[in-house]
């Protein structure tokens, strides 16, 4: 289980699921809620998949896998899926992995908003402001804030695994996977969009919630602790 969700009187789950043999991605389930029995049926679930064993990279963490939700209206969540660490997939466009993804919840169309995503862990709308804002884990530092405009999105490739703050794991990795992701540390000058905060080294950053107008509050794991912010008329913190 990723993440649950209670919204409009209906309760989603997202959770691993193992689409083929050894095969997994993430997938949405739904049900009416209800006090006395709950019957899920499936909402979202990709055809695409990342194999455990048998893959590009030769890499596989079910733990980069997202799966956050959050509603932005009656019609809509929006769901975060990430890449299973086949980084390249944040890339393509043709894959829904490395992405935030809006599902609509009476038909289970979807589409993808934001692409060039690790692994988002805190997902927020704030309603006032119309944009979803997001924690996102880095690699060996380089955890991330994100801001997405709602009503322009444009602006939506956050860089990943070309752009990042961090660093890889480990400095003995083959020149040509560091040449294939080479984590450039500026995110604009290569037309992507820059995180509005980000640390290094990483702090283990998760979920984030609204306390007040530009107002919010964040916790991370390996810091084991509690942080407020507020950003500024131009979205940036204060």
């Amino acid at each position: 289980i990723k993440d649950l969700k209670i919204h409009n009187n209906k309760i989603f789950v997202s959770y691993t699921d193992e689409i083929k043999d050894n095969c997994w991605n993430i997938s949405v389930i739904y049900s009416e809620f209800n006090f006395s029995k709950i019957n899920f049926k499936k909402l979202f679930s990709p055809k695409e998949c990342i194999h455990s064993e048998k893959n590009i990279d030769n890499e596989f963490n079910a733990m980069q896998s997202g799966g956050r939700i959050v509603a932005i209206d009656k019609e809509h969540i929006v769901l975060s899926i990430g890449e299973f660490r086949s980084r390249y997939l944040a890339q393509n466009i043709e894959s829904v992995n490395g992405k935030l993804i809006k599902i609509n919840v009476n038909n289970s169309n979807f589409e993808i908003i934001s692409i060039g995503h690790r692994n988002v862990q805190g997902l927020l709308y704030d309603e006032d402001e119309n944009f979803l804002i997001f924690t996102e884990h880095g690699p060996a530092g380089g955890d991330e804030i994100n801001l997405l405009d709602l009503s322009n999105l444009n602006s939506n490739n956050f860089g990943w695994p070309f752009a990042s703050y961090g660093y890889h794991y480990s400095d003995k990795l083959d020149i040509s996977r560091k040449n294939k992701y080479p984590f450039l540390k500026s995110h604009s000058i290569y037309g992507f969009v820059e995180p509005i905060k980000y640390f290094t080294p990483s702090i283990g950053i998760s979920e984030l919630t609204k306390i007040g107008k530009k107002a919010y509050i964040f916790s991370c794991l390996s810091c084991k602790s509690i942080f407020f912010f507020d950003l500024d008329d131009n979205y940036k913190f204060k």
